[in-house]
């Protein structure tokens, strides 16, 4: 039948058919098995698990009544006792209630009659232990309230256990139907899978057979044997596919030959143009073989090799820092930009490395890497870092005796002041201080950047650092009505730092977000481990930053557009807080949305040693 079908839709749509009606059959008789067991697992559960919770309710009901009755007869709580015994007559009659409107097994209400009755008289004996002297009590109890509290136990038992062994002879019929759904349902479904098998490698069969040979043909193809055509066996959609094969062929002999030169052509112009690029050019594969050098490149490494392709980067370039950036990028996945040094005949340069990947099918085929002469740039930026320096410290002895000056006079040293007085000489006071700290932040940073502020690394206690930075802020926090708290900090753990400049950090952060927080606000410093790295963090509730500022924040006298106020600091302590960080190899960042807070994140190099696991 599937032979006289020429298209190869129909055969494929038959055999969906086919599996389709064999799963309909399977999934029919599962569920009528589910239903079965279903309906027996219900059995079980509803019908007798009622009477069970009932019965271990009333033997608690009557257990508390007993120690009730204990309680009264040592004659010190004995309104206590008759209130908890009556308390606990109600519960008892609920349960016994609830136990006889689930009769469901035959005996069931038998019992429940004794239990009924038992504990009828049970009440009434309890009536007159209560009206009986205290002296007789204890032997009216022994006598006639045991041995009622006995019986009525053991009524309930007996309730229990005909209700389990219902149970458990339902359990064993539903074990019975299951085990024959599962036999059942396994022979149907071993039967269903053979005749898919069977029928599914019937029809491949009759779909695979021309595409084999197309397959043979398109091997022979890929080695470039444009002289090997399909021969066509059906008029179905592989017929059609080997017509359109053969004048593929024929327009790829036609194209192979107007291609070559054209190629050779575009290679040589490619290279031209590289090599008039006046920065040096590197291209090297996913193994860290070169491919390219431009000119530059060449005389930057005075290279002389007149032929480089596969030979190893250090095998032609003699520096391992390069190359340890290029690698990382590759191992990163990421495009990074990185500044190297070069001294070459006693001149210093300075290049910008940045690195592009270019990928094929996700995976890196070649990087290209750009080295940019920042030279210029990089004393310009030096020049540019000494003139703040100078200036600094040029403000700063001026600024010291204008500070002095204003606070002599706001201490009436030199004599009263009035009301209007005072307030331009606060004002300019507190200019005065605010320069005072811009002037500072200047120099810390000039001498972050210049690297004449010497960190001394050490092993770190991370938990002690941000104990002891936290605990100044903790009056400034409860004045203005912030939470300040310490999240979870791993003990003994330890970081490769200078404590007092990461202290500083922590401190520049806790004290930014203080400033941003509002009342009944909370801010929360804690830190985690990840791999050898520490992650540091510092969040808060205020007011948030929005994303377009959570990289230029950290950039000299930026701040975010919702925090423009008189009191927003100088705009230099996160651009110092990132100098110390990166001067410690980490990396600093924000998250968090603009309304919702903020979660300052720094990273430090965790510290290795022996017992370190």
């Amino acid at each position: 039948m599937l032979r006289k079908l020429k298209g190869l839709k129909t055969k494929i749509f038959i055999g969906y058919l086919l599996v389709a009606f064999i799963l309909v059959i399977v999934t029919f008789w599962s569920i009528i098995n589910f239903t079965n067991l279903s309906d027996a697992i219900n059995n079980i559960m509803v019908e007798n698990y009622q009477s069970i919770k009932a019965s271990e309710s009333m033997v608690e009901s009557i257990e508390r009544q007993d120690s009730a009755i204990l309680v009264m007869i040592n004659g010190s709580t004995e309104e206590s006792g008759r209130k908890i015994f009556r308390q606990n007559e109600q519960e008892f009659y609920r349960w016994l209630a609830r136990a006889e409107d689930n009769i469901t097994i035959k005996g069931e209400a038998e019992i429940l009659e004794k239990i009924s009755s038992s504990y009828s008289h049970y009440i009434n004996g309890f009536d007159e232990f209560y009206h009986h002297p205290m002296e007789i009590r204890w032997e009216y109890y022994n006598e006639e309230m045991l041995p009622l509290f006995e019986t009525i136990k053991q009524e309930i038992r007996d309730l229990r256990h005909l209700n389990q062994k219902q149970m458990i002879s339902a359990q064993e019929q539903a074990d019975n139907r299951a085990e024959g759904a599962v036999i059942s349902t396994s022979v149907i479904s071993l039967i269903a899978i053979l005749l898919a098998i069977v029928f599914g490698l019937y029809l491949s069969n009759q779909i695979l057979k021309p595409v084999n040979k197309l397959k043979g043909a398109i091997q022979n193809i890929a080695e470039k044997n444009f002289e090997q055509k399909i021969e066509v066996y059906s008029n179905d959609e592989i017929g059609q596919l080997a017509v359109e094969f053969n004048k593929m062929i024929d327009r790829l002999q036609d194209y192979e030959k107007i291609n070559v030169n054209k190629l050779i052509a575009e290679k040589e112009k490619s290279e031209i143009i590289v090599n008039n690029i006046s920065s040096p050019i590197i291209v090297t594969d996913d193994e860290n073989r070169v491919l390219l050098l431009n000119e530059a490149a060449k005389k930057l490494f005075d290279i002389n090799l007149e032929v480089i392709d596969n030979y190893h980067f250090l095998e032609v370039i003699k520096n391992e820092e390069l190359f340890e950036l290029i690698r990382n990028e590759i191992d990163n996945q990421e495009n990074n930009n990185k500044t190297l040094f070069i001294k070459k005949k006693n001149k210093e340069r300075h290049y910008n490395v940045s690195s592009n990947k270019v990928r094929k099918d996700g995976k890196i085929w070649f990087t290209v890497t750009l080295m940019e002469d920042v030279t210029k740039l990089k004393k310009i930026d030096e020049m540019k870092s000494e003139f703040v320096s100078t200036v600094s410290h040029e403000f700063r002895t001026p600024l010291t005796s204008m500070n002095m000056g204003l606070s002599l006079l706001l201490e009436e040293d030199t004599g009263s002041i009035n009301d209007d007085q005072r307030q331009l000489l606060e004002a300019a006071f507190e200019d005065c201080e605010r320069l005072n700290d811009l002037v500072n932040d200047l120099l810390d940073l000039s001498k972050i950047e210049s690297g004449k502020i010497k960190m001394e690394f050490d092993k770190t206690n991370v938990k002690k650092v941000i104990e002891t930075t936290m605990k100044p802020f903790t009056p400034q926090a409860e004045d203005k009505g912030v939470k300040l708290v310490r999240g979870e900090v791993a003990e003994n753990t330890y970081a490769w730092a200078d404590p007092n400049k990461i202290s500083w950090v922590i401190s520049n952060l806790i004290g930014n977000a203080l400033r941003y927080t509002p009342e009944d606000g909370s801010i929360e410093v804690g830190s985690f481990l990840e791999g050898r790295q520490i992650k540091i963090y510092v969040e808060d509730t205020g007011v948030g930053i929005a994303e377009e500022y959570h990289d230029k924040i950290f950039d000299k006298f930026v701040r975010a557009s919702n925090n423009q106020d008189e009191n927003s600091g100088t705009g230099l302590g996160l651009a110092i807080s990132k100098e110390i960080i990166e001067a410690h190899n980490g990396q600093i960042w924000v998250e968090g949305k603009e309304g919702k807070g903020s979660k300052f994140v720094f990273t430090l190099p965790r510290y290795r040693h022996l017992s370190d696991k």
